[in-house]
């Protein structure tokens, strides 16, 4: 098995097509295609079969996938280890985290490490959570960026912070009147009752945050007046700028260009654990533990400041 065989047959099982394989691996798919036919051909065996849902594997084709990502793992160990020889001098790490999350935290935080660590490479692969789950179950990534509850109960973590999810409203909007100040914390706060019958932009179904809003409407009773589901969260962002409606915005999503007020949801808020993934088994290089540290150092430092913020009051941005 040459890495090269490997890498493709795992990108093909990965994706499930040799359309989204061939753009994976930034090949042709016509390449791709002729790849699996010789390889299949020359060693006697058929790895996948077409079904309606895309390309399975077969008995034989589960038995390579399982070997070949053991090889990747091997391999991925192997490059950590030499790779701790010359320090932080050089380095690679696979980090993953969502599509959502990847315009607010990367440009946080990676060209602080590059500043740092200037030979280190980080490598991304965006991705929902069950696959980045996968990912580090396979050693395919060195860390990943993730919330409680974990599907993979084998997964180790660290913890970042307990990150709480606010209400926004757009400038002027009337549920601003009825906004009360926490004393304790100092952040301004809506009560349950009052978010029955508004008007509400919501994250697109089997979204985490589509799980969230199912939650809280449910338990406390509130009927909303759902305007929009969408995908992406910077649509939801601008359309509730614009005065559509209320929207749900995790803290890490925080952004200053954003003119909108921001409240906790009940006197004391919702939250959830931010963590960072690891592999169940590997080795965990130098070049990992120190992008993790500087992932937590500047996240917890932006939750401080935020903080601070919205004790001043609910609006943050222009």
């Amino acid at each position: 098995m040459e890495l090269k065989e490997v890498q493709y047959i795992l990108a093909i099982a990965e994706c499930g097509s040799l359309s989204k394989a061939a753009q994976h691996l930034y090949v042709a798919q016509s390449s791709l295609s002729q790849f699996l036919k010789n390889y299949e051909a020359q060693s006697g065996y058929t790895l996948f079969i077409r079904t309606p849902q895309g390309l399975k594997p077969t008995c034989e084709g589960a038995l390579y996938i399982h070997t070949a990502r053991q090889i990747m793992r091997m391999q991925n160990n192997l490059n950590n280890q030499l790779m701790e020889l010359s320090g932080l001098q050089r380095g690679k790490v696979c980090f993953s985290l969502s599509s959502f999350r990847s315009p607010y935290l990367l440009p946080l935080v990676l060209p602080a490490f590059r500043r740092k660590y200037p030979n280190v490479e980080v490598a991304i692969t965006e991705a929902h959570m069950a696959r980045q789950e996968r990912l580090l179950a396979e050693g395919r990534a060195d860390v990943a960026f993730l919330s409680l509850p974990l599907e993979n109960q084998e997964i180790p973590y660290l913890k970042v912070i307990e990150e709480e999810i606010f209400l926004a409203a757009p400038d002027g909007h009337p549920i601003t009147a009825q906004a009360r100040r926490n004393p304790t914390t100092g952040r301004m706060w809506i009560d349950y009752p009052t978010m029955n019958g508004q008007d509400f932009l919501l994250y697109s179904i089997n979204h985490r945050l589509s799980t969230f809003s199912d939650r809280i409407f449910t338990e406390y009773h509130i009927a909303p007046k759902i305007i929009q589901t969408h995908d992406s969260f910077e649509t939801l962002i601008r359309l509730t700028e614009v005065g559509m409606g209320l929207t749900f915005i995790p803290e890490t999503y925080i952004d200053n260009r954003h003119s909108l007020s921001y409240f906790s949801i009940g006197e004391t808020g919702q939250f959830r654990t931010l963590v960072l993934g690891y592999p169940p088994v590997g080795y965990l290089s130098k070049a990992t533990r120190a992008f993790s540290n500087m992932v937590i150092d500047m996240l917890q430092e932006q939750h401080r400041a935020l903080d601070a913020k919205l004790k001043e009051g609910s609006h943050i941005g222009h």
